[in-house]
């Protein structure tokens, strides 16, 4: 056994008893990023068997494996066990994340997202970058039982309503998720993720809690799913439910997953140069050129629902062109604030939502700029104070702006075509996406909406 592994076994035994945990869920995100789990008794960890042997799981069901050879390993991780906010008394709860091994135990299973994201962190520092950070923003809706998830207003107050699109910044008494923002906020920073700050979003029922940059691209996706999960262990407490769908409602705001994003290098930032007009160094510029030049893939990723594209139209703040620019909020992605005050370097890149697999979406973002970086992508002119919506095609076509895709097919036709995205997540987790989305572009296809059916009966 590893040396780290002991030690982190060792804290993580110490841990379970000195807080009298019944059970421990063991859980893994499947490649649609959702959860996964099964529940042990905490003595199966104490005693060391679970840890050592992991857990044979059928890897078919979720979509990992064949059904003729499907047997996988699910092996804990001792550094992510954390108690869950409930349980008190004899039944208190913690969970642990797992990695996904094949059965003998020789070697991580690709088909596991997280063993994804591992390979990316492996090739930053291949390539001279120790650490990644990011911050993920990730909206999300409160919805009430027994209302209509569409109808936002009935959400809230019946006197102090906040109407679609008004709700950013709300203030108590028009606010009534600040309780619920505390208690979430709480229990997020008790698993140990730092907070910025949290508030009401745009939308008439929307939230969103901001936590500080991860270091790591791994514990940034552990830390999303934990946000994920989290999110809707709070919101039961509190009547609600929640939903990350990217666009619940026509007349309302979508459910983005900005990312925020820097490289450091071997002497600090790898993004950062005080003396650039825009704070970013050649290296920025180069990554930004990458993420920008595989926009369109990545999106089968970073937007891998047919809901998805039905946020990213014009006019709510979202990205329709691949672009950048300083402090454009239309822009696919923004470099924030001004020189002075960004010293990292930080960019964010605005295209994602929360519908993805987190593991994933930070993978192919990170290879894309990666490959700006080894190829020298110059990214083209930024668009500073300019929306690209405004622009007539021809200006559009004159600065060489493309647009993202616009349905789920035309994603899955950019990526297929894309070695770069193809490798970035390895060929078997492509493969079996693709498959799917695939699938599912067809299912929504054939679908006839109430839309189609009100406007076309009368024809």
């Amino acid at each position: 056994m590893v040396p780290d592994r002991e030690k982190l076994i060792g804290t993580a035994n110490a841990l379970l008893k000195k807080e009298g945990v019944t059970w421990v869920y063991c859980q893994f995100t499947d490649l649609d990023g959702k959860i996964r789990s099964f529940t042990v008794p905490s003595s199966d960890l104490l005693n060391g068997k679970l840890w050592e042997d992991g857990m044979t799981f059928d890897g078919s069901s979720i979509g990992f494996a064949r059904t003729e050879d499907s047997d996988l390993r699910a092996v804990p991780d001792p550094g992510t066990l954390l108690m869950l906010p409930y349980g008190e008394g004899v039944q208190r709860v913690a969970r642990v994340i797992t990695d996904t091994w094949r059965p003998d135990g020789s070697s991580a299973y690709p088909m596991d997202p997280r063993n994804a994201t591992k390979r990316c962190r492996e090739h930053l520092i291949e390539m001279g970058f120790p650490k990644a950070h990011l911050q993920p923003e990730l909206e999300f809706y409160l919805l009430k039982e027994g209302v209509k998830p569409t109808d936002c207003t009935a959400h809230g107050d019946p006197i102090y309503t906040i109407h679609p699109k008004q709700g950013y910044f709300a203030a108590v008494p028009w606010d009534n998720s600040d309780s619920f923002r505390n208690e979430f906020t709480h229990n997020l920073t008790k698993a140990g993720i730092d907070i910025k700050f949290h508030h009401h979003e745009g939308g008439s029922q929307q939230v969103e809690i901001e936590f500080k940059h991860i270091p790591d691209v791994v514990r940034c996706g552990d830390a999303t799913m934990l946000y994920k999960l989290l999110a809707r262990l709070t919101a039961k407490q509190f009547g609600y439910s929640v939903s990350f769908i990217p666009k619940l409602t026509e007349k309302d705001s979508g459910n983005g997953m900005h990312v925020h994003m820097w490289l450091e290098g071997k002497k600090g930032s790898a993004f950062s140069d005080p003396d650039d007009e825009m704070g970013l160094s050649q290296t920025a510029r180069y990554f930004i050129g990458g993420v920008l030049e595989h926009a369109r893939a990545t999106c089968l990723f970073t937007n891998p629902t047919v809901n998805s594209y039905k946020r990213l139209i014009p006019e709510f703040e979202a990205p329709v062109y691949a672009t950048w620019g300083m402090s454009n909020r239309t822009a696919m992605v923004r470099v924030p604030g001004s020189p002075g005050s960004r010293r990292v370097g930080d960019i964010e890149v605005r295209h994602p939502d929360t519908s993805c697999n987190p593991y994933l979406a930070f993978t192919v973002l990170l290879e894309a700029g990666l490959d700006g970086i080894k190829r020298k992508r110059e990214p083209p002119q930024p668009l500073n104070a300019k929306d690209p919506n405004k622009m007539t095609q021809a200006q559009r076509d004159s600065l060489g702006i493309e647009m993202l895709p616009i349905s789920l097919h035309a994603a899955i036709e950019a990526a297929r075509s894309d070695d770069v995205i193809i490798n970035a997540v390895g060929k078997d987790i492509f493969e079996a996406v693709l498959f799917r989305k695939e699938r599912e572009y067809a299912e929504f296809r054939a679908k006839v909406t109430d839309w189609e059916l009100d406007r076309y009966i009368p024809l």
